[in-house]
């Protein structure tokens, strides 16, 4: 009846040891998992961390807005949707600020586009001066492995694919494509390089 005894207390025993080992090499396997998919979704965020966008004051009172791209690849498909206001030679109020929308193909590696009111006067019209205040909102664009990514001012980073007549009717706004629009062609052409980029 010992023996009995002992042989129900030792296989007692490698059944607890058994099931605690497996709930640690459970609970190691899933903090690794977990490991695994910070490190890809850093990995898949990468590039697409490198796009931003600013707003840069001119002399005469006015601003443009920047989109610029610090990695080593091109990104695609770029839309952007932004506000210009009256500038300081145009007293009206904010109330009158219009909302533009403008896409163009490639942003080169290492690269910025400087968008200033001259190469949105095909959607401001006259009434828009050279110091006109430009603020980019919102980004949308596709990074070198094909992931659509949207970064907002205000907002993180996110992935998003957008159509651009989603965006033509969210807006209102006619867009402004490189393609067509001289302007904007030879802006993006003379896209300006950046002092510090990120392999």
């Amino acid at each position: 009846m010992t023996a009995t005894l002992v042989t129900v207390l030792v296989a007692a025993g490698g059944l607890f040891f058994t099931a605690v080992s497996t709930y640690y090499a459970t609970e190691v396997a899933v903090d690794q998992l977990e490991q695994s998919r910070e490190d890809d979704e850093t990995k898949e965020r990468k590039q697409a961390e490198l796009v931003s966008t600013w707003s840069e004051r001119l002399t005469n009172g006015g601003s443009s807005g920047v989109i610029s791209n610090r990695s080593w690849d091109p990104v695609t498909d770029i839309a952007v949707i932004g506000h210009a206001l009256p500038g300081p030679s145009n007293p009206k109020s904010d109330e009158n600020a219009r909302v533009f929308l403008i896409v163009f193909q490639t942003l080169p590696p290492c690269a910025k586009v400087t968008l200033t009111p001259d190469v949105l006067v095909a959607s401001l019209a006259d009434s828009w001066t050279a110091d006109t205040r430009i603020e980019v909102e919102t980004v949308w664009f596709r990074d070198s492995s094909g992931a659509w990514w949207e970064r907002d001012s205000t907002k993180p980073l996110v992935r998003s694919k957008i159509i651009q007549e989603e965006l033509k009717a969210r807006t209102g706004a006619e867009i402004i494509d490189n393609k067509a629009d001289a302007r904007l062609r030879a802006r993006v052409a003379a896209a300006e390089p950046l002092k510090e980029c990120i392999k």
